[in-house]
């Protein structure tokens, strides 16, 4: 994945070339800056939690509703990816104009981005106080756009300087 360095212009790399892809950036917090970018997917999103059936076979209610995700498009350890993408689904700013900075290491295709999603929803179910025999989970895609994010140099991590997460 890629964003022109001179427009702004989101691609990614498909089997026929550069595929032109929405692009947006997600902006600091106040007080932090950014010193480099990373790219993520923003999803909008439809999640159906059906068929939601716990221990002894008792059936709870579901839920149906529009969210918004932010996945971290680049390679990190599953823990780190979690707990980013946590962090900046519930609390990421507003969007803003892309940097004109190189947005490097983007490796995460947007059909995985959309499974990452559906595992965040299906690890939120799990970790609910009752105990969880199955669910049915269903993320439908809405709207999706290449984002910029921010980081802060942390010695030898990162902090999100949109969450102040440590990756």
């Amino acid at each position: 994945m890629f964003l022109c360095p001179h427009c702004g212009t989101g691609s990614v790399l498909g089997p026929e070339g550069l595929e032109r892809v929405e692009s947006t950036a997600i902006l600091p917090a106040p007080g932090r800056r950014a010193q480099l970018w990373k790219p993520a997917w923003v999803l909008e999103t439809e999640v159906e939690v059906g068929q939601r059936i716990r221990a002894g076979g008792r059936p709870t209610d579901g839920s149906r509703g529009q969210r918004r995700f932010v996945v971290p498009a680049f390679p990190l350890p599953l823990r780190s990816l979690s707990a980013l993408a946590r962090a900046l689904s519930t609390g990421a700013g507003e969007p803003g104009e892309v940097p004109r900075a190189p947005l490097p290491g983007g490796t995460l295709h947007l059909d995985d981005a959309v499974t990452f999603a559906r595992f965040l929803v299906v690890s939120e179910e799990v970790a609910r106080p009752d105990t969880l025999a199955s669910v049915e989970v269903e993320v439908r895609v809405l709207r999706f756009r290449l984002a910029a994010l921010p980081f802060e140099r942390d010695g030898d991590n990162l902090r999100c300087a949109v969450t102040g997460v440590r990756v």
